[in-house]
């Protein structure tokens, strides 16, 4: 099955050490990541524990029914993941197959 987890990482951590974390999360909860967007700096629509601006990204990935169960779980534990969410996906655009 086809998930995407979306996150927002708070602005004074490394992004790219934060999805480096994530990456490796899902890998080890026998997940396998096929489309990752890279994180970019943006404006909240409204503060996530009293932070306005921060790193938004997402990352599409394969994985059982188990795994975004267990990756959910683990994810709680970031300290620098302001906000997340999975959601199945049932369809993937023409960019996101390459």
């Amino acid at each position: 099955m086809f998930y995407e987890l979306a996150f927002w990482i708070k602005l004074d951590a490394n992004p790219e050490e934060e999805v480096k974390k994530i990456l490796d999360l899902i890998k080890k909860h026998k997940g396998e990541v096929f489309y990752e967007s890279g994180v970019k700096k943006r404006k909240m629509a409204y503060p996530i524990n009293k932070e306005i601006m921060g790193y938004f990204g997402y990352v599409l990935f394969r994985g059982g029914k188990e795994t975004p169960v267990k990756v959910n779980e683990d994810l709680r534990f970031f300290k620098n993941i302001l906000r997340y969410l999975i959601v199945k996906r049932k369809v993937l655009s023409p960019k996101e197959k390459s």
